[in-house]
């Protein structure tokens, strides 16, 4: 295994109606593990995700648009440029409450016990 390796943004992918989302994947050595997983997704104007839970920790970092987190706890304001870290198996959605497409980075990783 190398130290250093290229990877790429997967296929755009339908989440839900008006989520997509794009996976990384590396580039040649298929043996090759990643202790995090990048995610790239879209919500489209006024357009909601889908509640859902997960055993991964998340951090967003907001590229562009508004909205709302909205969690156990209630809702949360995002804006471009928001960092929102999400604990694991906590229900959780995302809300873009603008007439522009809401975007984030998402990188998730499984807590070693």
């Amino acid at each position: 295994m190398k130290n250093a390796q290229l990877i790429t943004l997967g296929d755009i992918t339908v989440y839900s109606p008006g989520v997509l989302m794009q996976t990384v994947k590396g580039i040649g050595d298929p043996q090759t593990t990643c202790p995090v997983e990048l995610i790239e997704f879209w919500l489209d104007p006024f357009a909601a995700s889908t509640p859902h839970s997960h055993p991964a920790t998340e951090i967003w970092r907001i590229t562009s648009g508004y909205g709302q987190v909205i969690t156990d706890d209630g809702a949360l304001p995002i804006k471009a440029g928001d960092l929102v870290f999400l604990r694991p198996d906590r229900t959780h959605h995302l809300e873009n409450l603008a007439n522009e497409i809401l975007s984030a980075l998402s990188i998730s990783w499984m807590a070693t016990r």
